[in-house]
């Protein structure tokens, strides 16, 4: 299977669909209309494990890389043993947070993820037990995503960590810290998005960023990202639709 190291020795813009529904057919058009990834929000959506079980299964089959943004840190060996080559870990918004990120994440020596040699990681990697071990590090990307303006003053602290692989913002998050709640386009927000993604390139991590415009990526590329999602899928479909009825009825 497809992982995001792959990705990353493509030229950008890499694109990743936000995924949102629990229908795997938008995985399969994902994959037909030019998507690089898809990223599974299990953290704002209420899927439940079969969903994530049945989209991970289907963009195996599409040989295509998969995000998973956790709830909770005790999901993440369930997610990687499945096959989940890539983890989004949000609100690190603590050194501390970072380490306990990176420990069920990654195996010894970087961390301590929980060994499996029977799980299907191991059967769809094609490596023996031992073979996967070597290179499970490698091929599992984890994400961290800063929501808070005050890591600005320890953000080198963080970044620096080996082990971590990309860095996402979560603007609505920043924006409360910010005391602009909602108001993601307020200067402050977005001088601490750039911040991230400046001091991701600085230590050989990459930035990856949610955008709404071709303008934003046009922006994001211009600092050296490459790598963005677009979404959720709910609201592309939505616009779909909505400019479908206008078109159709002469709006």
């Amino acid at each position: 299977m497809k992982n995001f190291n792959d990705l990353l020795n493509q030229d950008g813009p890499i694109l990743g669909l936000y995924i949102s529904s629990p229908d795997s057919s938008i995985v399969e058009m994902a994959k037909r209309t030019g998507f690089d990834f898809i990223r599974i929000d299990n953290e704002h959506i209420l899927f439940n494990y079969s969903d994530i079980a049945e989209l991970v299964r289907t963009a195996t089959l599409m040989d295509m890389p998969v995000q998973v943004r956790v709830s909770n840190l005790n999901d993440v060996t369930k997610f990687l043993d499945f096959g989940v080559t890539g983890i989004v870990v949000p609100n690190v918004n603590t050194v501390e947070r970072a380490k306990e990120a990176i420990a069920v994440t990654k195996f010894y020596p970087l961390g301590s993820r929980g060994m499996c040699p029977i799980c299907r990681c191991v059967k769809i990697s094609g490596c023996s037990p031992s073979e996967y071990l070597k290179i499970a590090n490698d091929i599992v990307t984890l994400t961290i995503q800063i929501e808070d303006v005050r890591v600005a003053k320890y953000i080198d602290e963080i970044v620096s960590l080996e082990g971590i692989d990309m860095l996402s913002s979560g603007k609505c998050d920043i924006s409360q810290s910010a005391g602009v709640p909602g108001q993601t386009n307020d200067p402050k927000v977005v001088e601490m998005e750039n911040l991230i993604i400046k001091k991701a390139l600085e230590y050989g991590k990459q930035p990856v960023i949610l955008v709404n415009s071709r303008k934003r990526i046009d922006e994001l590329m211009a600092m050296g990202e490459k790598i963005f999602t677009v979404g959720p899928d709910y609201e592309i479909f939505l616009k779909v639709l909505q400019d479908s009825v206008r078109e159709y009825k002469g709006l």
